[in-house]
């Protein structure tokens, strides 16, 4: 292997450096449900082509072209969520995009949380949930994290074994109904949410301000019983936004309403015509901060 080349395999290897802004775009996804996807392929209107053009999705071995019934794009091929949408608005023959994607259903954003079940306003080790601690050795980073963070080491090693240096252009969020259950977790999701993309940036060697979408939750009233603290969590959402102008706005981050957006019958995840609104708009979303 030429030095150069090794050079950059080992910069992604130990700290996923993103530089170059020549090399393949990568956009990274996760979040919970919603971000797995519940819309049913065979739902897909036959005007959406089969194999999405020039988007490919990293499958823990390789990056994958994205063909609709063939590729495991949710927890199986049979299922879909925001990444068709947003594939087919942002990828072209000029510009490609790899998606690396991260989900675990039903999982909070809150350290409190550890799973479905409340541990407590202290952190914790070892717990299931998205928190990304205070520095990247902290011990009560959550599980569900370090997952994520691991998947995306993976994918971007993968492209820069090949010769290239991935350019990182954004995160897509989908999560918080967990979030919503409880109200300490309800209450400070703006501040979590803006922890979890500063040291996504950070463990990453990204930018510190990583453009951020991510998507309104539980957009249908009234919401289930269960959920009881939603206004809070989707107050707290669009005070997130950088053009909010409330003290809680993230610089480089945008909120997807979802109001409107098609969902099933249990009023909490979206239809296949839903997924495609909220892949479109968290297309739409993210070429407005990176432009």
């Amino acid at each position: 292997m030429p030095f150069i080349r090794l050079l950059a395999l080992l910069a992604v290897l130990s700290t996923a450096a993103i530089s170059s802004a020549d090399g393949p775009r990568v956009y990274l996804l996760s979040g919970q449900s919603n971000m797995q996807g519940s819309g049913r392929v065979a739902d897909i209107p036959e005007s959406v082509p089969r194999e999405i053009p020039h988007a490919y999705l990293w499958n823990g071995k390789t990056f994958e072209p994205m063909v609709l019934g063939q590729t495991k794009l949710g927890a199986n091929a049979a299922t879909f969520g925001p990444e068709v949408g947003f594939a087919l608005k942002t990828a072209t023959a000029e510009q490609p995009v790899y998606l690396i994607k991260y989900f675990a259903s039903g999982m909070p954003l809150y350290h409190g949380w550890n799973g479905g079940k409340w541990a407590g306003t202290e952190p914790g080790p070892k717990r299931r949930n998205f928190y990304p601690g205070l520095t990247p050795d902290d011990p009560n980073v959550g599980v569900l994290y370090q997952q994520m963070l691991a998947k995306y080491r993976q994918g971007l090693a993968e492209l820069a074994k090949q010769g290239d240096v991935p350019q990182v252009q954004g995160f897509l969020w989908m999560q918080g109904e967990m979030d919503a259950k409880g109200e300490e977790s309800a209450i400070s999701y703006a501040a979590n949410l803006k922890r979890l993309r500063d040291r996504l940036a950070a463990d990453l060697k990204l930018d510190a301000e990583l453009p951020m979408v991510y998507g309104q939750v539980l957009p249908h009233e009234p919401a289930a019983p269960r959920f009881t603290h939603r206004t809070e969590t989707r107050q707290q959402m669009a005070d997130a936004d950088a053009d909010s102008g409330k003290p809680e706005a993230i610089p480089a981050a945008k909120m997807v309403s979802t109001d409107g957006f098609d969902v099933l019958a249990d009023t909490v995840h979206y239809s296949a015509k839903g997924q495609l609104q909220l892949g479109e708009a968290m297309a739409e979303a993210m070429k407005k901060l990176l432009d």
